[in-house]
């Protein structure tokens, strides 16, 4: 090899992730800046269904140092544990630097943007162990260019913020895990443990990888009493701190709201119809509400109402969670405006430029081939997890948990958005050993014909 082509190598990998890089943010931020989400205008009105809830809390952090949905009257509200801390946190500190509705409301998107941009590169950089650079510049495009990754930045959701969380916090544990450097696993962890508190669905997820790591007897005893010091301590710490709280809203009661609602089949339907005033959707939606509302009251008489209505129609309930992982990891979102879109959008690029309305046809039919494809790569990683990397273990640990948490409980594709990173890797990752596989047989299959 001569030192010219010594030198292209050198740089191929470091030009490869600067170019993404620049990619992935430049999308993100020409999205944020010319899409406009249809809302009312006022600084209290200005978002919408959990937008709301989420900037009550954040503005009463900021106000008043309390951890509240209450409305604003002036005084401290009384704490409350309904939602997850840390985006509140992350929204209550860009309203202490720019207290002006205006300023805040741009800084939170472009900040999103650029959260969301810098996820692609980390998300390259825990995966270039797993696959060759050619499949990793694949794997980096679809993620820069993933069109649900780019529009969830407009909006305050918590996605943005828990996505790029948790991608740098699998890449730096992963990291760690990979090279044998425990320190920085458990600094990982620590990211991680951000991500759970701003999604309390990924609470158990760094016991789940540590389980799984220890049955594959990738890690140690020593090492997995590490990893779980960071998850332990504060999560066990905002537990504590909900169960010292008077009688109010919290996050089981969120969950036992999702639970009812998502063994529903007509849930999402009924939801849209009676947006749109339909009588029909707006009866079936209060049944729904009904029966959430007694789960909530009476724990016991609600699980028997849900587990009644479905022994009534045992088949029809079947099929409908075995949907549901397709469901979670689809395209239309269904809690909103369908497509990619939560809320109304005009002037979107993805509408408006051509190239981007093209690109955003291209991954839809994709889509498909990602979800199948993301279901070999768990067969995939349970088979070869004797001799596959740590980080792609972890990877592959969410994927799975995920999946399941959200059939069990709401299977709705924007809550799919902060894994849309780990669904492309995998897949474009055992679709490199497929096609790996072949060629060795090809190869084979020819030596043998000239033999």
């Amino acid at each position: 090899m001569s030192l010219l082509d010594t030198r292209v190598r050198h740089w191929t990998w470091p030009a490869l992730l600067v170019l993404i890089t620049a990619l992935s943010l430049g999308v993100r931020l020409h999205y944020v800046v010319h899409a406009q989400v249809l809302q009312p205008v006022d600084d209290q009105q200005h978002v919408r269904a959990d937008g709301v809830e989420y900037y009550a809390y954040a503005r009463n952090l900021a106000r008043h140092r309390v951890f509240s949905m209450a409305p604003e009257t002036g005084t401290p509200p009384p704490p409350d544990s309904f939602r997850d801390p840390g985006y509140p946190l992350f929204l209550a500190a860009w309203m202490k630097a720019w207290p002006d509705w205006d300023h805040w409301y741009a800084a939170v998107l472009l900040s999103q943007a650029i959260l969301s941009g810098l996820a692609v590169p980390l998300g390259m950089f825990m995966a270039r162990r797993w696959m060759p650079l050619p499949w990793l510049a694949a794997a980096g495009l679809l993620m820069a260019l993933w069109p649900h990754s780019v529009a969830i930045n407009s909006l305050i959701l918590s996605e943005s913020w828990v996505g790029f969380l948790a991608v740098a916090g699998l890449t730096w544990t992963g990291w760690g895990l990979d090279k044998g450097s425990v320190p920085h696993a458990i600094g990982g962890t620590a990211v991680l443990t951000m991500a759970a508190l701003s999604n309390a669905v990924l609470i158990p997820l760094v016991p789940l990888g540590v389980c799984w790591l220890l049955a594959c007897r990738r890690i140690n005893r020593r090492t997995a009493l590490g990893l779980l010091i960071f998850p332990v301590l504060f999560c066990g710490a905002w537990h504590v701190r909900g169960a010292l709280l008077p009688p109010s809203p919290s996050s089981s009661g969120r969950a036992l709201i999702n639970l009812d609602q998502g063994s529903w089949p007509n849930y999402h339907a009924a939801y849209r119809g009676a947006s749109r005033h339909d009588p029909n959707a707006a009866a079936a939606l209060a049944a729904i509400d009904r029966e959430t509302t007694l789960l909530q009251r009476e724990p016991l008489q609600g699980l028997e109402a849900i587990l009644g209505r479905m022994a009534r129609k045992p088949l029809h309930y079947a099929a409908w969670y075995a949907s549901k992982p397709w469901l979670f990891w689809g395209w239309d979102i269904r809690m909103g405006q369908g497509d990619i879109y939560v809320y109304p959008t005009r002037h979107s690029p993805f509408l408006e430029n051509a190239a981007l309305r093209a690109l955003a046809a291209v991954c839809k039919a994709l889509n498909p081939f990602l979800f199948a494809t993301l279901a070999v790569s768990w067969l995939a990683m349970l088979i070869r997890r004797s001799d596959i990397p740590p980080s792609l273990q972890l990877v592959g640990v969410l994927t799975i948990y995920v999946t399941f948490v959200y059939t069990v409980l709401q299977a709705e594709p924007r809550y799919s958005t902060p894994f849309r990173p780990m669904e492309i890797l995998l897949a474009l990752w055992v679709t490199w050993l497929a096609c790996r596989a072949v060629a060795r047989y090809r190869a084979r299959a020819s030596g043998l014909d000239r033999a």
